[in-house]
Protein backbone atom coordinates (compact mmCIF):
# COMPACT_ATOMS: atom_id res chain seq x y z
CA UNK A 1 0.00 0.00 0.00
CA UNK A 2 1.43 2.94 -0.95
CA UNK A 3 0.54 6.00 1.69
CA UNK A 4 1.11 9.61 1.47
CA UNK A 5 1.10 11.52 5.19
CA UNK A 6 -0.86 15.29 5.10
CA UNK A 7 1.42 16.82 7.94
CA UNK A 8 -0.37 19.58 9.44
CA UNK A 9 1.51 22.17 10.37
CA UNK A 10 -0.23 25.93 10.58
CA UNK A 11 0.03 26.74 14.50
CA UNK A 12 2.07 25.23 17.61
CA UNK A 13 5.12 24.93 15.59
CA UNK A 14 6.70 23.88 19.29
CA UNK A 15 6.07 20.71 18.59
CA UNK A 16 6.80 20.00 14.74
CA UNK A 17 10.73 18.48 15.18
CA UNK A 18 9.60 16.71 18.05
CA UNK A 19 6.92 14.87 16.18
CA UNK A 20 8.23 14.44 13.12
CA UNK A 21 11.37 13.41 14.48
CA UNK A 22 9.79 10.51 16.01
CA UNK A 23 7.14 9.65 13.72
CA UNK A 24 8.73 9.73 10.83
CA UNK A 25 11.27 7.21 11.87
CA UNK A 26 8.70 4.74 13.81
CA UNK A 27 6.16 4.18 11.59
CA UNK A 28 7.52 0.41 10.51
CA UNK A 29 6.20 1.03 6.70
CA UNK A 30 7.46 3.37 3.95
CA UNK A 31 5.53 6.79 3.19
CA UNK A 32 6.20 10.09 1.68
CA UNK A 33 4.54 12.96 3.19
CA UNK A 34 3.43 16.95 2.04
CA UNK A 35 3.51 19.29 4.54
CA UNK A 36 0.75 21.70 4.70
CA UNK A 37 1.02 25.14 6.65
CA UNK A 38 -2.09 26.74 5.14
CA UNK A 39 -5.14 27.77 7.49
CA UNK A 40 -8.33 25.78 8.23
CA UNK A 41 -8.38 22.29 8.97
CA UNK A 42 -10.43 20.76 6.29
CA UNK A 43 -9.24 23.33 3.54
CA UNK A 44 -5.48 21.76 4.61
CA UNK A 45 -6.75 18.02 4.50
CA UNK A 46 -8.33 19.13 1.38
CA UNK A 47 -5.32 20.51 -0.87
CA UNK A 48 -3.31 17.12 0.94
CA UNK A 49 -5.60 14.96 -0.76
CA UNK A 50 -5.37 16.32 -4.26
CA UNK A 51 -1.16 16.37 -3.61
CA UNK A 52 -2.04 12.76 -3.11
CA UNK A 53 -3.48 11.21 -6.21
CA UNK A 54 -1.91 8.10 -7.15
CA UNK A 55 -1.44 6.93 -4.05
CA UNK A 56 -3.65 4.03 -1.98
CA UNK A 57 -3.92 6.04 0.87
CA UNK A 58 -3.49 9.23 3.05
CA UNK A 59 -2.67 9.69 6.75
CA UNK A 60 -3.78 12.98 8.41
CA UNK A 61 -1.39 13.97 11.06
CA UNK A 62 -1.41 16.49 13.55
CA UNK A 63 2.22 18.17 14.29
CA UNK A 64 0.81 18.09 18.26
CA UNK A 65 0.69 13.81 18.01
CA UNK A 66 2.90 11.37 18.61
CA UNK A 67 2.27 8.26 17.41
CA UNK A 68 3.40 4.51 18.81
CA UNK A 69 6.01 2.46 17.52
CA UNK A 70 4.88 0.72 13.94
CA UNK A 71 2.14 2.82 13.87
CA UNK A 72 1.68 2.82 9.96
CA UNK A 73 2.50 -0.54 9.42
CA UNK A 74 -0.59 -1.86 11.70
CA UNK A 75 -2.87 0.98 10.02
CA UNK A 76 -1.34 -0.48 6.91
CA UNK A 77 -2.58 -4.17 8.33
CA UNK A 78 -5.91 -3.28 9.31
CA UNK A 79 -7.01 -1.02 5.83
CA UNK A 80 -5.61 -4.55 3.75
CA UNK A 81 -7.79 -6.70 5.69
CA UNK A 82 -10.69 -4.73 6.60
CA UNK A 83 -12.05 -3.75 2.69
CA UNK A 84 -14.78 -1.35 3.84
CA UNK A 85 -12.30 1.02 6.25
CA UNK A 86 -13.28 4.33 6.29
CA UNK A 87 -11.35 5.99 8.82
CA UNK A 88 -8.22 3.89 11.03
CA UNK A 89 -7.03 6.05 13.80
CA UNK A 90 -4.70 4.94 16.67
CA UNK A 91 -6.95 6.00 20.03
CA UNK A 92 -5.65 9.59 21.33
CA UNK A 93 -7.60 11.13 24.07
CA UNK A 94 -11.13 10.12 23.26
CA UNK A 95 -13.46 7.36 24.85
CA UNK A 96 -12.58 4.21 23.39
CA UNK A 97 -15.44 1.28 22.90
CA UNK A 98 -15.85 -2.26 22.90
CA UNK A 99 -13.08 -4.40 20.78
CA UNK A 100 -14.36 -6.83 18.17
CA UNK A 101 -12.23 -8.68 15.56
CA UNK A 102 -12.75 -8.20 11.76
CA UNK A 103 -10.74 -11.17 9.19
CA UNK A 104 -8.25 -11.19 12.46
CA UNK A 105 -7.58 -7.45 13.10
CA UNK A 106 -8.72 -6.43 16.61
CA UNK A 107 -10.45 -3.10 16.70
CA UNK A 108 -12.57 -0.29 18.49
CA UNK A 109 -15.64 0.20 16.00
CA UNK A 110 -16.23 3.81 16.76
CA UNK A 111 -18.78 6.59 14.81
CA UNK A 112 -15.41 9.21 14.24
CA UNK A 113 -11.57 8.01 14.61
CA UNK A 114 -10.54 11.06 15.81
CA UNK A 115 -6.70 12.15 15.86
CA UNK A 116 -4.72 10.94 13.25
CA UNK A 117 -6.36 8.72 10.58
CA UNK A 118 -5.38 6.48 7.26
CA UNK A 119 -8.51 6.77 4.86
CA UNK A 120 -8.01 4.64 1.83
CA UNK A 121 -8.38 6.56 -1.34
CA UNK A 122 -11.24 3.88 -2.21
CA UNK A 123 -13.64 5.73 0.19
CA UNK A 124 -12.20 9.33 -0.43
CA UNK A 125 -13.35 8.54 -4.26
CA UNK A 126 -16.66 7.91 -3.63
CA UNK A 127 -17.32 10.24 -0.76
CA UNK A 128 -14.81 13.43 -1.82
CA UNK A 129 -13.18 16.00 0.57
CA UNK A 130 -13.54 17.36 3.64
CA UNK A 131 -16.24 19.98 4.33
CA UNK A 132 -14.68 23.18 4.41
CA UNK A 133 -17.89 24.92 5.87
CA UNK A 134 -16.49 23.77 9.87
CA UNK A 135 -13.14 25.96 9.24
CA UNK A 136 -11.26 26.93 10.49
CA UNK A 137 -11.68 24.35 13.43
CA UNK A 138 -15.09 22.28 14.25
CA UNK A 139 -16.75 19.44 13.59
CA UNK A 140 -14.76 18.50 10.22
CA UNK A 141 -13.70 14.89 10.94
CA UNK A 142 -16.59 13.69 12.93
CA UNK A 143 -19.15 15.14 9.25
CA UNK A 144 -16.15 13.49 7.33
CA UNK A 145 -17.25 10.12 10.10
CA UNK A 146 -21.16 10.25 9.39
CA UNK A 147 -20.49 10.39 5.78
CA UNK A 148 -18.39 7.33 5.71
CA UNK A 149 -20.72 5.85 8.10
CA UNK A 150 -23.82 6.28 5.48
CA UNK A 151 -21.95 4.92 2.59
CA UNK A 152 -20.89 1.45 4.00
CA UNK A 153 -17.76 2.03 5.55
CA UNK A 154 -16.21 1.29 9.09
CA UNK A 155 -14.00 3.76 11.32
CA UNK A 156 -11.81 2.60 14.08
CA UNK A 157 -9.08 2.37 16.36
CA UNK A 158 -6.58 -0.54 16.65
CA UNK A 159 -6.40 -2.52 19.49
CA UNK A 160 -3.76 -2.13 22.18
CA UNK A 161 -2.25 1.12 20.38
CA UNK A 162 -2.00 4.52 21.93
CA UNK A 163 -1.12 7.86 20.78
CA UNK A 164 0.01 11.22 23.07
CA UNK A 165 -1.32 14.22 21.95
CA UNK A 166 1.63 17.16 23.30
CA UNK A 167 0.47 20.17 25.12
CA UNK A 168 -2.58 20.34 26.46
CA UNK A 169 -4.17 23.40 25.49
CA UNK A 170 -7.68 23.58 27.39
CA UNK A 171 -8.86 25.76 29.45
CA UNK A 172 -5.29 28.14 28.60
CA UNK A 173 -5.58 31.61 26.96
CA UNK A 174 -4.18 31.58 23.55
CA UNK A 175 -5.07 32.61 20.28
CA UNK A 176 -4.92 28.65 18.96
CA UNK A 177 -7.44 27.69 21.99
CA UNK A 178 -9.78 30.50 21.50
CA UNK A 179 -9.61 29.67 17.75
CA UNK A 180 -10.54 25.98 18.36
CA UNK A 181 -13.60 27.42 21.30
CA UNK A 182 -15.08 30.08 18.83
CA UNK A 183 -15.27 27.21 16.13
CA UNK A 184 -16.89 24.52 18.29
CA UNK A 185 -19.57 27.00 19.26
CA UNK A 186 -20.83 27.40 15.79
CA UNK A 187 -20.19 23.57 15.18
CA UNK A 188 -23.56 22.24 16.54
CA UNK A 189 -25.62 24.42 14.56
CA UNK A 190 -23.53 23.61 11.32
CA UNK A 191 -23.48 20.08 12.14
CA UNK A 192 -27.72 19.99 11.82
CA UNK A 193 -27.46 22.11 8.65
CA UNK A 194 -25.15 19.56 7.07
CA UNK A 195 -26.45 16.57 8.58
CA UNK A 196 -30.11 17.52 7.53
CA UNK A 197 -28.93 17.93 4.11
CA UNK A 198 -26.80 14.88 3.87
CA UNK A 199 -30.12 12.85 4.43
CA UNK A 200 -32.55 14.95 2.27
CA UNK A 201 -30.68 14.91 -0.59
CA UNK A 202 -29.18 11.53 -0.54
CA UNK A 203 -25.83 12.98 -1.07
CA UNK A 204 -23.06 12.53 0.74
CA UNK A 205 -20.22 13.57 -1.24
CA UNK A 206 -17.98 17.37 -1.30
CA UNK A 207 -17.01 17.47 -5.22
CA UNK A 208 -13.50 18.66 -5.98
CA UNK A 209 -12.37 22.04 -6.34
CA UNK A 210 -9.16 23.71 -5.86
CA UNK A 211 -8.30 24.86 -2.15
CA UNK A 212 -5.26 26.65 -2.89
Amino acid sequence: MKVNVIFLDYDRHQFTEEVKRKNFSNAGHPFDHVVIDMQGISAAINKGIQLSKGYDAVVTMANDILMPDNWLARMVEAAKAIPNTGMCGIHCVEGLGDVTEINGVKIHPNYTAFGNVLIPFVAINQIGYFNTDYDPYGMQDADYAYRLNNTGYINYYLHGMKSEHLGHDVGQPSDYRRMKDEGLSKAGAKWEKWTGHYQETGDFTINQKEWY
